[in-house]
Formats: C-alpha cells, sequence, structure tokens
C-alpha cells in the first residue's frame, strides 16, 4: 500500500454545516452516508490530476452517474465496473 494516501477535500466553506457528511479514514478511503444528502440534491466526487478533472461521479437519492472528463479522454483513460456481492 503506498505511504502516499489520498485525502477528500470538500469545496465547500467551513461554515457548511455538512462540512463533515464525508469522512476520511486513515487507509485513505473516504466514506458518506446517503441520509447526509440534502433532499433533492446529488454529491458529486471529481477526480483531478496535473491536467485537470479526469472524472466524476455524482451521487444521489435516484441514482449514480459518472463519466469520463475530457483531461481522463485526453489520457486514455477508461472505466471499468463489476457488480459486488
Amino acid at each position: 500500500m503506498s505511504k502516499n494516501k489520498q485525502r477528500n477535500y470538500s469545496t465547500m466553506h467551513a461554515a457548511n454545516n455538512r462540512i463533515d457528511a464525508v469522512t476520511n479514514h486513515e487507509d485513505g478511503t473516504c466514506t458518506f452516508m446517503l441520509d447526509s444528502l440534502p433532499d433533492l440534491a446529488c454529491r458529486t466526487i471529481t477526480v483531478h490530476g496535473r491536467k485537470g478533472a479526469l472524472f466524476s461521479i455524482s451521487i444521489g437519492h435516484n441514482g449514480v452517474a459518472y463519466q469520463m472528463l475530457d483531461a481522463g479522454q485526453d489520457l486514455n483513460l477508461f472505466t471499468l465496473w463489476d457488480d459486488e456481492i
């Protein structure tokens, strides 16, 4: 496991009452509970690299959407998915 653990940083200001809705864990993972989302809202998580935003995923009460962004496409990145049981 890499010693350089990534951290989640909110784009919201510290005065936002949902600033602690996402938890950073010691192993570098981040989690949140769906009930921390406001009604009719979604939480968007964007992966950034040196060339800009690479990938984005939005999670809401009505489902999930994700997309490879232009910088990710320029780097020939792609997504794989699998169902966990």
